[in-house]
């Protein structure tokens, strides 16, 4: 089964991906966009010169997705600093060397793994490969980016039953191939989308996706056990996106796929460096108990998911 056209990047793709998207014009000035929004509009071939020369400084020998990841990490430790009053967490004690399918409540894509990556890189353990839906790759730099970060790709709008049943078996095969082969930790949301009204109830069909692949080789119990879920819940004080979320998004079946692509990596980038307050994340603990079916599984993550949400608002 070949999982080339949804897995993250491999070692060996990293040189190839980075040297493209160092010399991709739309990425360059995407970035200048962010950074110098005023200035980068009057000069814009000097300030993409110039944001190549930065980029490659900070990642030209990187041969390797860690090495990669290590080089984004003072990134993050700068929007943290940045655009929140302090990341807390706590049941880092449940955290283990295992691999481990954590399934979290889920406020915004990028963040939500990003923050967990965070605190795995702080305390020495791997990070995790991360579950994203297609809607917000295109084929451009910010699917490179995103799978150079790890990121696998979720079809979503599939259409036919056979097709369905045949992406979500790859899928479910792709992840439990990452965590029993691989030895790679995953990181999934309990529902499909964000819960933007903060309901945090897991879906029974993206459960039922996870073990579709493994059905036939061990009882559910048993493949509870050697994924070690375990739920995470992770809480935000400020919700950058929290007026967009509250109002929906007008006019979007009228848009064409590039101005969506465009909306969807603005609130991206809204939600990266917009003010957060302050943000927790807790690990929960392992599922150990048994269940008699995925109903009860899903009763059990979101229990433990809600239970452990931290009320951050003062």
């Amino acid at each position: 089964m070949s999982f080339e056209d949804i897995g993250s990047y491999s070692d060996d793709q990293v040189k190839d991906k980075l040297h493209s998207l160092s010399s991709n014009k739309e990425f360059l000035s995407f970035l200048n966009g962010i950074l110098f929004p005023k200035l980068s509009n009057f000069f814009p071939s000097l300030f993409r010169a110039y944001m190549k020369f930065k980029f490659n400084h900070i990642f030209s020998d990187c041969n390797s997705i860690k090495e990669f990841q290590d080089n984004m990490a003072p990134l993050v430790e700068f929007m943290i600093s940045k655009s929140t009053d302090g990341f807390s967490f706590s049941g880092e004690e449940n955290l283990t060397t295992k691999p481990t399918l954590f399934i979290g409540n889920h406020r915004d894509i990028s963040l939500d793994p990003a923050f967990l990556n965070y605190l795995l890189y702080k305390h020495d353990k791997d990070t995790v490969r991360i579950a994203i839906g297609d809607n917000l790759l295109d084929g451009g730099f910010a699917e490179d980016l995103m799978r150079l970060n790890k990121s696998f790709i979720v079809h979503r709008e599939i259409k036919g039953a056979k097709e369905t049943l045949r992406k979500l078996s790859n899928l479910s095969a792709y992840i439990n191939h990452s965590l029993s082969v691989d030895k790679e930790s995953v990181w999934i949301a309990q529902r499909e989308g964000r819960a933007n009204d903060g309901n945090d109830f897991s879906d029974e069909a993206v459960l039922k996706m996870l073990y579709l692949s493994e059905r036939k080789n061990m009882n559910l119990n048993e493949w509870i056990k050697s994924v070690n879920l375990t739920p995470i819940s992770i809480s935000y004080e400020y919700d950058p996106l929290d007026i967009i979320k509250a109002t929906g998004w007008d006019h979007h079946e009228d848009l064409t796929i590039e101005e969506i692509n465009a909306s969807d990596l603005h609130e991206m980038v809204e939600g990266i460096f917009g003010y957060k307050g302050k943000v927790h994340l807790h690990i929960g603990k392992p599922i150990e108990r048994e269940v008699d079916n995925i109903e009860e599984l899903a009763r059990i993550l979101e229990d433990q998911i809600i239970e452990n949400y931290h009320l951050l608002a003062e």
